[in-house]
């Protein structure tokens, strides 16, 4: 009493499902590195800021007051904030994002997640922390994209 398996047929049916999981799982990757970056820039405007002191920037006239240490860095010119991004690649079997900054001077943004060998400038952390905050959001989303191809069909 048992019934034929079309093994062609079910070979494309688990390729199709396969080639959808990927699809979807770069459309949550991508979700989910919006709500991170947003999640950055949020930080980096509402950062306690270090009242006692202050510094002039590029002929600046009004005062910049930095970030307390180990808090998100406090926006001056906004170059670091408004160069947070993330990128999502799929590549066969692979699925992988990036989440970062398009600066001109790369190492600036890991000046403020670590601080400086020479201690001038402390560590104002803002990637790692705002990654781990959303860990359990982003294993959520991706989870529901792969359940959902699975027993939804399409998403």
């Amino acid at each position: 009493m048992g019934s034929n398996i079309d093994l062609s047929q079910l070979s494309n049916f688990l390729k199709d499902r396969t080639s959808k999981i990927y699809d979807n799982m770069a459309e949550a990757m991508d979700l989910c590195g919006d709500k991170v970056v947003s999640d950055i820039k949020y930080s980096m405007d509402h950062t306690e800021r270090n009242m006692e002191r202050s510094y002039y920037t590029n002929n600046a006239t009004i005062a910049h007051h930095p970030s307390k240490p180990y808090n998100p860095p406090a926006v001056d010119t906004g170059n670091l904030k408004n160069t947070v991004r993330h990128e999502v690649y799929k590549n066969g079997k692979e699925v992988y994002g990036i989440v970062g900054t398009t600066q001109k001077d790369p190492d600036y943004g890991l000046y403020l997640e670590y601080g400086t060998s020479d201690g001038r400038i402390a560590p104002r952390p803002w990637l790692k922390p705002t990654m781990r905050k959303n860990n359990d959001f982003i294993r959520t989303a991706i989870a529901k994209a792969v359940q959902n191809t699975l027993i939804g069909g399409n998403k």
